[in-house]
Protein backbone atom coordinates (compact mmCIF):
# COMPACT_ATOMS: atom_id res chain seq x y z
CA UNK A 1 0.00 0.00 0.00
CA UNK A 2 2.83 2.21 -1.00
CA UNK A 3 5.70 2.29 -2.70
CA UNK A 4 9.45 0.95 -1.57
CA UNK A 5 10.86 3.82 0.43
CA UNK A 6 14.96 4.08 1.44
CA UNK A 7 15.36 4.70 5.19
CA UNK A 8 17.43 7.28 4.37
CA UNK A 9 14.97 8.64 2.07
CA UNK A 10 12.47 8.79 5.33
CA UNK A 11 14.94 10.41 8.10
CA UNK A 12 16.02 13.39 5.42
CA UNK A 13 12.20 14.04 5.38
CA UNK A 14 11.75 13.77 9.26
CA UNK A 15 15.35 15.79 9.41
CA UNK A 16 13.66 19.04 7.54
CA UNK A 17 10.44 18.36 9.42
CA UNK A 18 12.07 18.39 13.15
CA UNK A 19 15.65 20.09 12.77
CA UNK A 20 17.35 16.77 13.60
CA UNK A 21 20.32 14.61 12.11
CA UNK A 22 18.98 11.06 12.13
CA UNK A 23 20.71 10.99 8.60
CA UNK A 24 24.19 11.27 9.20
CA UNK A 25 23.15 8.93 12.46
CA UNK A 26 22.31 6.19 10.37
CA UNK A 27 24.82 7.11 8.15
CA UNK A 28 27.80 6.64 11.02
CA UNK A 29 26.18 3.23 11.45
CA UNK A 30 26.23 2.38 7.73
CA UNK A 31 22.54 1.70 8.12
CA UNK A 32 20.20 2.20 5.40
CA UNK A 33 17.74 -0.53 4.01
CA UNK A 34 14.36 -0.61 1.98
CA UNK A 35 10.81 0.10 4.02
CA UNK A 36 7.70 -1.36 2.16
CA UNK A 37 4.97 -1.08 4.70
CA UNK A 38 3.07 0.64 7.67
CA UNK A 39 1.57 -1.09 10.52
CA UNK A 40 0.72 -1.35 14.58
CA UNK A 41 4.00 -1.24 16.80
CA UNK A 42 2.85 -4.96 17.41
CA UNK A 43 2.30 -6.50 14.60
CA UNK A 44 5.43 -4.82 12.60
CA UNK A 45 7.51 -6.53 10.41
CA UNK A 46 11.16 -5.72 9.47
CA UNK A 47 10.11 -3.72 6.65
CA UNK A 48 7.90 -1.66 8.07
CA UNK A 49 7.27 1.48 9.69
CA UNK A 50 5.71 1.86 12.95
CA UNK A 51 5.64 4.41 16.36
CA UNK A 52 5.48 4.14 19.81
CA UNK A 53 3.72 6.82 21.99
CA UNK A 54 6.28 6.33 25.31
CA UNK A 55 3.27 5.33 27.54
CA UNK A 56 4.97 1.91 28.66
CA UNK A 57 3.03 1.49 31.98
CA UNK A 58 -0.43 0.49 30.60
CA UNK A 59 -0.64 -3.02 28.71
CA UNK A 60 -2.57 -2.55 25.39
CA UNK A 61 -2.17 -4.84 23.32
CA UNK A 62 0.49 -5.55 20.69
CA UNK A 63 -1.66 -5.95 17.34
CA UNK A 64 -4.71 -4.01 18.08
CA UNK A 65 -3.52 -0.48 19.11
CA UNK A 66 -1.68 1.60 17.04
CA UNK A 67 0.94 2.88 19.29
CA UNK A 68 0.31 0.91 22.48
CA UNK A 69 3.00 -1.26 23.48
CA UNK A 70 3.36 -2.40 27.46
CA UNK A 71 7.20 -2.04 29.01
CA UNK A 72 7.37 -6.22 29.45
CA UNK A 73 6.71 -6.47 25.69
CA UNK A 74 9.45 -3.71 24.07
CA UNK A 75 11.83 -6.39 22.93
CA UNK A 76 9.03 -8.08 20.81
CA UNK A 77 8.87 -5.17 18.64
CA UNK A 78 10.63 -5.50 15.35
CA UNK A 79 9.69 -2.65 13.25
CA UNK A 80 12.09 -1.54 10.31
CA UNK A 81 11.71 2.09 11.29
CA UNK A 82 9.81 2.91 14.95
CA UNK A 83 9.08 6.65 15.87
CA UNK A 84 10.17 7.00 19.49
CA UNK A 85 9.89 10.16 21.85
CA UNK A 86 12.60 12.09 22.40
CA UNK A 87 14.98 12.10 25.37
CA UNK A 88 13.57 15.55 25.44
CA UNK A 89 10.38 14.51 25.90
CA UNK A 90 10.92 11.68 28.08
CA UNK A 91 13.87 12.45 30.60
CA UNK A 92 15.56 8.97 29.14
CA UNK A 93 16.77 7.46 25.81
CA UNK A 94 14.08 5.12 24.79
CA UNK A 95 15.26 4.58 21.28
CA UNK A 96 18.18 2.01 23.32
CA UNK A 97 14.86 0.11 24.91
CA UNK A 98 13.96 -1.69 21.56
CA UNK A 99 16.83 -4.44 20.84
CA UNK A 100 14.68 -6.09 17.93
CA UNK A 101 14.08 -2.53 15.77
CA UNK A 102 16.45 -1.82 12.70
CA UNK A 103 16.43 2.29 13.65
CA UNK A 104 14.58 3.66 16.55
CA UNK A 105 14.08 6.98 15.68
CA UNK A 106 13.70 9.50 18.32
CA UNK A 107 11.38 12.49 17.99
CA UNK A 108 9.01 15.41 19.21
CA UNK A 109 5.79 13.76 18.98
CA UNK A 110 5.92 9.67 17.69
CA UNK A 111 2.30 10.34 16.40
CA UNK A 112 3.01 13.38 14.37
CA UNK A 113 5.51 11.28 12.90
CA UNK A 114 3.86 8.86 11.73
CA UNK A 115 1.34 11.09 10.38
CA UNK A 116 3.68 13.08 8.21
CA UNK A 117 5.29 9.91 7.23
CA UNK A 118 1.91 8.38 5.71
CA UNK A 119 0.74 11.28 4.21
CA UNK A 120 4.00 12.40 2.06
CA UNK A 121 4.99 8.30 1.24
CA UNK A 122 2.07 6.74 1.86
CA UNK A 123 -0.75 8.12 0.01
CA UNK A 124 -3.42 6.32 -2.41
CA UNK A 125 -1.76 4.52 -4.72
CA UNK A 126 -2.12 5.38 -8.56
CA UNK A 127 -5.42 4.28 -10.31
CA UNK A 128 -4.64 0.25 -11.58
CA UNK A 129 -6.41 -0.91 -14.81
CA UNK A 130 -9.29 -1.94 -14.15
CA UNK A 131 -10.12 -6.25 -13.99
CA UNK A 132 -13.48 -7.09 -15.57
CA UNK A 133 -13.96 -10.87 -16.61
CA UNK A 134 -16.63 -11.51 -19.20
CA UNK A 135 -19.27 -12.66 -16.52
CA UNK A 136 -19.72 -9.72 -14.95
CA UNK A 137 -22.17 -7.26 -15.41
CA UNK A 138 -21.24 -3.14 -14.87
CA UNK A 139 -23.83 -0.35 -15.63
CA UNK A 140 -22.70 1.57 -18.22
CA UNK A 141 -23.10 4.59 -15.36
CA UNK A 142 -20.61 2.94 -13.33
CA UNK A 143 -16.63 3.57 -12.87
CA UNK A 144 -14.96 0.46 -12.23
CA UNK A 145 -11.27 1.00 -11.55
CA UNK A 146 -10.43 -1.63 -9.33
CA UNK A 147 -10.48 -5.62 -9.55
CA UNK A 148 -13.72 -7.91 -10.48
CA UNK A 149 -14.42 -11.45 -9.20
CA UNK A 150 -16.55 -13.77 -11.84
CA UNK A 151 -20.31 -13.05 -12.11
CA UNK A 152 -20.06 -9.79 -10.00
CA UNK A 153 -23.05 -7.37 -10.26
CA UNK A 154 -22.28 -2.97 -10.55
CA UNK A 155 -25.04 -1.27 -10.31
CA UNK A 156 -25.72 2.39 -11.67
CA UNK A 157 -23.55 5.18 -10.40
CA UNK A 158 -21.32 2.61 -8.59
CA UNK A 159 -17.75 3.66 -8.10
CA UNK A 160 -14.84 0.68 -7.52
CA UNK A 161 -11.46 2.67 -7.03
CA UNK A 162 -7.90 1.70 -8.01
CA UNK A 163 -6.45 -0.57 -5.55
CA UNK A 164 -9.96 -2.19 -4.35
CA UNK A 165 -10.94 -5.89 -4.86
CA UNK A 166 -14.27 -7.47 -5.04
CA UNK A 167 -14.90 -10.79 -4.92
CA UNK A 168 -17.03 -13.66 -6.74
CA UNK A 169 -20.16 -13.30 -7.41
CA UNK A 170 -21.04 -9.67 -5.20
CA UNK A 171 -23.52 -7.56 -6.06
CA UNK A 172 -23.18 -3.19 -5.77
CA UNK A 173 -26.76 -2.15 -6.32
CA UNK A 174 -26.82 0.99 -6.81
CA UNK A 175 -24.49 4.38 -6.20
CA UNK A 176 -22.28 2.22 -3.99
CA UNK A 177 -19.01 3.56 -3.50
CA UNK A 178 -15.73 1.26 -2.66
CA UNK A 179 -12.52 2.91 -1.92
CA UNK A 180 -8.92 1.69 -2.40
CA UNK A 181 -7.55 -1.23 -0.70
CA UNK A 182 -11.11 -2.42 -0.09
CA UNK A 183 -10.75 -6.41 -0.50
CA UNK A 184 -14.62 -7.88 -0.57
CA UNK A 185 -15.02 -11.77 -0.38
CA UNK A 186 -17.33 -13.70 -2.39
CA UNK A 187 -21.18 -13.21 -2.32
CA UNK A 188 -21.70 -10.10 -0.52
CA UNK A 189 -24.42 -7.64 -1.23
CA UNK A 190 -23.90 -3.63 -0.97
CA UNK A 191 -27.43 -1.62 -0.81
CA UNK A 192 -27.80 1.46 -2.68
CA UNK A 193 -25.71 4.33 -1.12
CA UNK A 194 -23.47 2.14 0.91
CA UNK A 195 -19.71 3.72 1.51
CA UNK A 196 -16.53 1.23 2.10
CA UNK A 197 -13.47 2.23 2.95
CA UNK A 198 -14.00 5.93 3.29
CA UNK A 199 -11.56 7.72 5.49
CA UNK A 200 -12.59 7.59 9.28
CA UNK A 201 -13.35 10.72 11.74
CA UNK A 202 -9.90 10.46 13.77
CA UNK A 203 -8.23 13.51 14.53
CA UNK A 204 -5.01 13.99 16.92
CA UNK A 205 -3.94 17.18 19.06
CA UNK A 206 -0.32 18.90 17.71
CA UNK A 207 0.64 22.25 18.63
CA UNK A 208 -2.88 23.96 19.76
CA UNK A 209 -3.86 22.06 16.73
CA UNK A 210 -6.36 19.65 16.05
CA UNK A 211 -4.85 17.22 12.88
CA UNK A 212 -6.89 14.71 10.42
CA UNK A 213 -5.26 11.12 11.12
CA UNK A 214 -4.66 9.36 7.49
CA UNK A 215 -6.50 6.19 7.24
CA UNK A 216 -5.09 4.45 4.59
CA UNK A 217 -5.37 0.83 5.52
CA UNK A 218 -8.54 -0.09 3.86
CA UNK A 219 -11.06 -2.77 4.84
CA UNK A 220 -11.48 -6.72 4.37
CA UNK A 221 -14.61 -8.10 4.46
CA UNK A 222 -15.64 -11.89 4.35
CA UNK A 223 -17.53 -13.78 2.59
CA UNK A 224 -21.82 -13.37 2.59
CA UNK A 225 -22.23 -10.44 4.34
CA UNK A 226 -24.90 -7.84 3.13
CA UNK A 227 -25.10 -4.20 3.52
CA UNK A 228 -28.08 -2.13 3.92
CA UNK A 229 -28.93 1.15 2.47
CA UNK A 230 -26.19 4.32 3.17
CA UNK A 231 -23.70 1.94 5.51
CA UNK A 232 -20.85 3.39 6.26
CA UNK A 233 -17.65 1.23 7.13
CA UNK A 234 -14.32 3.31 7.12
CA UNK A 235 -10.94 2.55 6.84
CA UNK A 236 -8.33 1.61 9.16
CA UNK A 237 -5.61 3.27 10.35
CA UNK A 238 -2.33 0.83 10.07
CA UNK A 239 -4.34 -1.87 10.26
CA UNK A 240 -7.63 -2.90 8.18
CA UNK A 241 -11.38 -2.54 9.69
CA UNK A 242 -12.16 -6.22 9.46
CA UNK A 243 -15.12 -7.81 9.21
CA UNK A 244 -15.71 -11.79 9.17
CA UNK A 245 -18.27 -14.28 7.31
CA UNK A 246 -21.96 -13.72 7.37
CA UNK A 247 -22.29 -10.58 8.76
CA UNK A 248 -25.59 -8.50 7.95
CA UNK A 249 -25.90 -4.84 8.77
CA UNK A 250 -29.84 -2.76 8.31
CA UNK A 251 -29.71 0.98 6.29
CA UNK A 252 -27.70 4.17 8.23
CA UNK A 253 -25.06 1.62 10.21
CA UNK A 254 -21.74 3.31 11.08
CA UNK A 255 -18.66 1.17 11.62
CA UNK A 256 -16.15 3.26 12.64
CA UNK A 257 -11.44 2.80 11.58
CA UNK A 258 -10.06 0.02 13.19
CA UNK A 259 -12.90 -1.97 13.98
CA UNK A 260 -12.71 -5.61 14.03
CA UNK A 261 -15.95 -7.83 14.01
CA UNK A 262 -16.47 -11.60 14.04
CA UNK A 263 -18.82 -13.63 12.32
CA UNK A 264 -22.41 -13.95 12.41
CA UNK A 265 -23.03 -10.79 12.98
CA UNK A 266 -26.25 -8.39 13.17
CA UNK A 267 -26.54 -4.61 13.17
CA UNK A 268 -30.27 -3.15 12.72
CA UNK A 269 -30.52 0.17 11.39
CA UNK A 270 -29.04 3.27 12.74
CA UNK A 271 -27.34 1.13 14.92
CA UNK A 272 -23.20 2.04 15.21
CA UNK A 273 -19.59 1.21 16.76
CA UNK A 274 -16.82 3.27 17.22
CA UNK A 275 -13.49 3.38 16.58
CA UNK A 276 -11.17 -0.13 17.46
CA UNK A 277 -14.30 -1.83 19.16
CA UNK A 278 -14.03 -5.78 18.58
CA UNK A 279 -17.22 -7.53 18.20
CA UNK A 280 -17.18 -11.29 18.63
CA UNK A 281 -18.89 -13.96 16.95
CA UNK A 282 -23.10 -13.99 17.09
CA UNK A 283 -23.29 -10.61 18.27
CA UNK A 284 -26.79 -8.40 17.81
CA UNK A 285 -27.57 -4.80 18.38
CA UNK A 286 -31.08 -3.24 17.70
CA UNK A 287 -31.66 -0.70 16.27
CA UNK A 288 -29.78 2.41 17.65
CA UNK A 289 -27.88 0.90 19.77
CA UNK A 290 -24.37 2.58 19.87
CA UNK A 291 -20.89 2.02 21.21
CA UNK A 292 -18.17 3.94 22.42
CA UNK A 293 -14.50 3.52 21.09
CA UNK A 294 -11.89 0.73 22.07
CA UNK A 295 -14.01 -1.69 24.13
CA UNK A 296 -15.40 -5.18 23.42
CA UNK A 297 -18.44 -7.05 22.91
CA UNK A 298 -18.83 -10.40 23.66
CA UNK A 299 -19.38 -13.22 21.77
CA UNK A 300 -23.29 -14.17 21.35
CA UNK A 301 -24.13 -10.51 23.49
CA UNK A 302 -27.27 -8.82 22.25
CA UNK A 303 -27.94 -5.10 22.89
CA UNK A 304 -31.26 -3.64 22.42
CA UNK A 305 -32.55 -0.65 21.14
CA UNK A 306 -31.20 2.69 22.05
CA UNK A 307 -28.26 0.94 24.21
CA UNK A 308 -25.47 3.05 24.92
CA UNK A 309 -22.69 1.11 25.54
CA UNK A 310 -19.83 2.73 27.38
CA UNK A 311 -17.74 -0.39 28.61
CA UNK A 312 -16.89 -4.34 27.13
CA UNK A 313 -19.62 -6.39 27.24
CA UNK A 314 -19.56 -10.15 28.62
CA UNK A 315 -20.08 -13.13 26.15
CA UNK A 316 -23.82 -13.97 26.25
CA UNK A 317 -25.06 -11.40 28.08
CA UNK A 318 -27.79 -9.18 26.81
CA UNK A 319 -27.71 -5.36 28.06
CA UNK A 320 -30.10 -2.27 27.56
CA UNK A 321 -30.51 1.04 28.29
CA UNK A 322 -27.70 4.06 28.83
CA UNK A 323 -25.20 3.82 30.13
CA UNK A 324 -25.87 -0.18 29.07
CA UNK A 325 -26.23 -2.49 31.63
CA UNK A 326 -27.54 -6.11 32.28
CA UNK A 327 -31.11 -6.22 30.83
CA UNK A 328 -32.95 -7.51 34.01
CA UNK A 329 -31.22 -4.62 36.42
CA UNK A 330 -32.07 -1.97 33.73
CA UNK A 331 -35.41 -3.40 34.21
CA UNK A 332 -36.08 -3.02 37.86
CA UNK A 333 -34.37 0.41 37.62
CA UNK A 334 -36.68 1.19 35.43
CA UNK A 335 -39.74 0.26 37.10
CA UNK A 336 -39.08 1.84 40.50
CA UNK A 337 -37.62 4.95 38.71
CA UNK A 338 -42.01 5.05 37.55
CA UNK A 339 -42.96 4.22 40.88
CA UNK A 340 -41.18 7.00 42.55
CA UNK A 341 -42.11 9.34 39.68
CA UNK A 342 -46.12 8.55 40.41
CA UNK A 343 -45.28 9.32 44.43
Amino acid sequence: MMRPVRLSEVLSFIDRLEGTSHVQEASARSLDFELTGFAPVGSAGAGDVSFWTGDASVETGLAGNAGGVSAANLESVRAGLLFVPSADATGVDVSSRFPNVKYACAVENPYHAMVQFLNNFAAEESVREAVIPASARVHPSAVVEGRLGENVIVGPGCVVMGGSEIGDGCALEANVTVYPHVKVGKGCVFQAGSVIGSRGFGFYGYRGRKMMVPHLAGVVIGDGCSFGANTVVAAGFLSPTVIGDNCHFDSFVQIAHNCCLGNNIFMASQSGLAGSVTVEDNVELAGGAQSAGHLTIGKGAKVAAKAGITKSIPANAVYAGFPAEDIAVWRRSVVRLRQMGKK
